[in-house]
């Protein structure tokens, strides 16, 4: 018996047409399309988790981190990276995230916040920002860039900030 193929209907290239007109005049925001990928992100289980060994606000409260009374640094390790992060008070309260990868890498750096999703890059040298976060819980995820395709997934545990 020979098979068919199956033919394009009417329908099928009035639906495409119709696609490409949605697509055009009322495209899906950038931000919802992140939201999108990293919530199926987020349901993964081969992330490793970074544990916090180190918070300016327990270990030091008496003391100023680098001439601020409002920053406050966090560290946190996985086996063979550290991530430490720096939240900086910035203007209208909200806060300027700083962070270094050790040691040094490239990666994708996802801060979920809320409902808030802010995804910035790690450059060769580890560092990343991310700007006007409002204070509250904040988690991070680091896609570390591997060679020939092959990536390592980070992520911190919750924290208050």
């Amino acid at each position: 018996m020979e098979r068919q193929l199956p033919t394009t209907s009417d329908d099928d290239l009035l639906l495409g047409d119709l696609r490409r007109v949605i697509a055009e005049l009322d495209p899906i925001p950038e931000h919802v399309l992140i939201a999108a990928r990293t919530a199926l992100e987020w349901r993964t289980i081969d992330a490793e988790l970074a544990e916090l060994i180190a918070d300016s606000a327990i270990d030091e409260p008496a003391l100023l981190v680098r001439g601020s009374a409002h920053t406050r640094a966090l560290a946190f390790e996985a086996p063979g990276l550290t991530i430490e992060i720096e939240a900086e008070q910035a203007a209208g309260g909200l806060l300027r995230l700083t962070g270094q990868l050790i040691p040094p890498q490239s990666a994708e750096v996802t801060a979920r916040h809320g409902d808030a999703l802010f995804v910035t890059r790690a450059d060769e040298r580890g560092r990343f920002t991310a700007q006007d976060v409002a204070p509250g819980r904040l988690s991070l995820r680091c896609r570390l860039d591997g060679g020939a395709g092959a990536s390592r997934l980070v992520e911190t545990g919750w924290m208050s900030i």
